[in-house]
């Protein structure tokens, strides 16, 4: 089963450090500092530890940050084929400082560079894919991998019948309302937070929300809760799927890692409760240790965090 990501790829620096937040002339030392693999990359990583056939499309600097990037997705198995390397530009950044009681606050160094256009024709790039994933970050007007060539893969994955899934995450704010209603409506399933629904809808109510983005072309929204799980719904049924307990470490990626291993349940054809399940586990022992890209959950743990729950389908 064939998996596509669409997105320029970016690198984190994830700095741990004692307490935030930072004070001027209270100074912190780190005792380790990780570049690691970042953003799409931990949903990639995930959905191929988890037996997905993963495939990257995008573009990266090049840099060695860049270099790093396509480096760690190889040792994963990844393909980055259709990843474009531009000449001169450089690689995203995210540094995220993370304490001890696991609060992290990022700061970005957009990639900058020549936008990179489509090098291969959209049948050739979707041939045998079953799932096409993208985020609205692949949506900004700063990406190298441009706004339009994402957009356009998207939908013709949609046209194609192939399964769509967008994560609308918190770049949607800062992007032309009207371009993230267009990857709405080309999605099968829609991933967000509590919050970023509510904003995006101006709804108070997660069930007029939801029927919001329903309304607006997606087949099932999926809410993201953190901890608490998750919540699944569609036209007909409403999904409340309770969260696995862990020591919290660290929550970036974790909810790369959901949307990796939701993928994987939902081309495999379990339920959606059972997707969802799945998909909490692999959030939750993401969150178990600091660091994503290498760090995010491995097949064993997720499955063994299941059968420690009783949960047993899949294997």
């Amino acid at each position: 089963m064939k998996l596509l990501t669409i997105s320029d790829l970016c690198a984190d620096l994830v700095v741990p450090i004692g307490e935030l937040p930072l004070h001027p002339g209270k100074h912190q030392l780190a005792n380790q500092c990780l570049f690691v693999a970042g953003g799409t990359s931990n949903t990639l990583i995930v959905a191929a530890r988890l037996g997905l056939d993963t495939h990257a499309v995008g573009a990266v600097g090049d840099d060695w940050l860049g270099k790093m990037v396509l480096q760690q997705l190889c040792d994963e198995d990844v393909s980055t084929n259709y990843v474009q390397v531009i000449p001169d530009a450089t690689t995203t950044l995210s540094i995220e400082l993370v304490d001890s009681s696991a609060q992290h606050v990022f700061v970005g160094a957009l990639g900058k560079g020549t936008t990179a256009e489509l090098s291969t024709d959209l049948g050739t790039i979707l041939a045998g894919v079953e799932a096409v994933f993208c985020t609205s970050y692949a949506l900004a007007s700063h990406s190298l991998f441009s706004c339009a060539n994402s957009l356009n893969i998207l939908k013709y994955a949609h046209k194609c019948s192939i399964s769509t899934f967008f994560d609308l995450g918190p770049a949607a704010f800062a992007i032309d309302r009207e371009i993230v209603e267009q990857a709405i409506k080309a999605s099968t399933v829609v991933l967000t937070t509590m919050e970023e629904l509510l904003g995006w809808t101006g709804s108070s109510d997660k069930i007029q929300a939801a029927n919001a983005i329903l309304g607006a072309g997606a087949e099932i929204v999926v809410i993201k809760c953190g901890s608490e799980g998750c919540i699944i719904m569609s036209s007909d049924e409403e999904i409340v799927l309770d969260g696995f307990k862990v020591i919290v470490c660290d929550t970036a990626g974790a909810g790369d890692a959901f949307a990796g291993a939701f993928i994987f349940g939902y081309l495999n054809r379990y339920s959606l409760a059972e997707s969802g399940t799945i998909a909490n586990a692999a959030g939750a022992i993401t969150v178990t240790r600091v660091g994503t890209g290498p760090y995010v959950a491995q097949r064993v743990e997720i499955f063994e965090m299941l059968e420690s729950y009783g949960v047993t389908f899949g294997e």
